[in-house]
């Protein structure tokens, strides 16, 4: 699989880097013991982005940076679900195989929900088919109308349907047990998996938070981070976006060898890039009236000179404040975030943003962001 991986990675860094403007600073050693790259968690796009660059940038052609995945990836349609143009093809395949070869390892994290399709391929691979009625609870054949049984949720026809998420507390026993039982049993091989890579000197990239952040906070570190902390070597990665600025959606990133004295989430807090988005939306959220775009730039021109000498600001944000803050001004206008009339601005109700779909408040989420970098 050696050149698929080379050609993934490849063609990942070539359409992401036409797809967003990514900049990066940092990267792994050529030559490094058992490693583990650790993140913060934010958009799904962070890991084909950050591995595809850092396996180029350090010459990790002959062992693949693995990369910590769901295990819904090891089921039918998942390639399908994500690229939909491809759904015709790929609706009932299953492309774990792939994934595996190009570096992509599987663990269980979902532990309490799972997809319709997900139980119903857990369930046929033990017990064949089985009647919708026998495994599922009354209330949940209601949003499963055309499903008479557990084989019908693999089927195309019902593609869509079988996307939806069911509670593991809504299926009958004894399969309810059987799935439970199961998910312990897989979680516990997967995380032994990962402890053979890095045993044996691989590199493995995760976000333990898990999930990603809808309000900017960072979430608690959790899964096998604690595992595997004590058998490699960690290096932080520090993820910011700019949101805000004009055109292609902006990642920024940091890759820095992590102090084992300092607490790892508060190294990762540290080196994460500050933005023209952040400042902006630290001035945003107490400005309760209209402004104009010289006292925007003025706030984020004061905001920089505050800010403590040890952090990282984008080089482009530190030549030219007042170019970046315009660029955000229009970039906000455009996502109808800001109102702009008589050359003044004024944030509008609508405070969304199409990368980010489950946060309501980007303005919020970009504020508390930079006020935990601060912290």
């Amino acid at each position: 699989m050696q050149p698929v991986r080379w050609l993934s990675c490849i063609a990942a860094a070539c359409f992401y880097r036409v797809a967003y403007r990514t900049r990066a600073w940092g990267s792994l050693p050529r030559k490094r013991p058992a490693s583990l790259l650790v993140a913060n968690h934010q958009h799904e796009i962070e890991s084909a982005i950050i591995v595809g660059d850092q396996t180029i940038r350090s010459l990790s052609w002959r062992r693949p940076i693995n990369t910590v995945s769901s295990r819904r990836m090891w089921e039918p349609g998942f390639f399908a679900e994500r690229i939909p143009w491809l759904r015709p093809f790929f609706r009932t395949v299953n492309l774990g195989w792939f994934f595996a070869g190009i570096g992509l390892q599987p663990i269980e994290n979902e532990l309490h929900t799972r997809p319709f399709v997900s139980i119903a391929y857990t369930l046929v691979r033990s017990h064949g088919d089985l009647p919708a009625a026998q495994v599922f609870r009354e209330r949940v054949l209601a949003r499963i109308p055309n499903v008479a049984s557990v084989r019908d949720l693999l089927a195309s026809a019902n593609f869509d349907t079988a996307r939806g998420t069911v509670s593991l507390s809504e299926i009958n026993e004894p399969y309810r047990g059987e799935l439970l039982a199961q998910t312990r049993t897989q979680l516990e091989a997967d995380i032994a998996n990962f402890e053979h890579i890095v045993r044996n000197g691989g590199t493995v990239f995760l976000t333990p938070e898990g999930f990603y952040t809808t309000d900017g906070k960072m979430q608690r570190f959790r899964g096998i981070l604690s595992r595997l902390a004590p058998m490699a070597k960690i290096y932080a990665v520090g993820v910011s976006y700019d949101p805000f600025i004009e055109g292609r959606f902006t990642l920024l990133y940091r890759v820095q060898e992590a102090d084992p004295a300092i607490p790892l989430e508060t190294t990762i807090k540290r080196i994460r890039p500050v933005t023209v988005s952040a400042l902006l939306a630290t001035f945003l959220k107490h400005c309760k009236t209209a402004f104009s775009q010289d006292e925007a730039v003025a706030m984020v021109r004061k905001h920089l000179s505050e800010l403590p000498a040890h952090l990282f600001v984008d080089p482009k944000l530190t030549r030219d404040p007042a170019r970046m803050t315009r660029s955000a001004l229009a970039g906000m206008t455009k996502l109808q975030i800001l109102d702009r009339f008589d050359d003044r601005y004024a944030l509008t109700e609508r405070r969304r943003h199409p990368q980010f779909p489950n946060t309501d408040d980007i303005v919020e989420y970009q504020a508390n962001f930079h006020a935990e970098t601060l912290s």
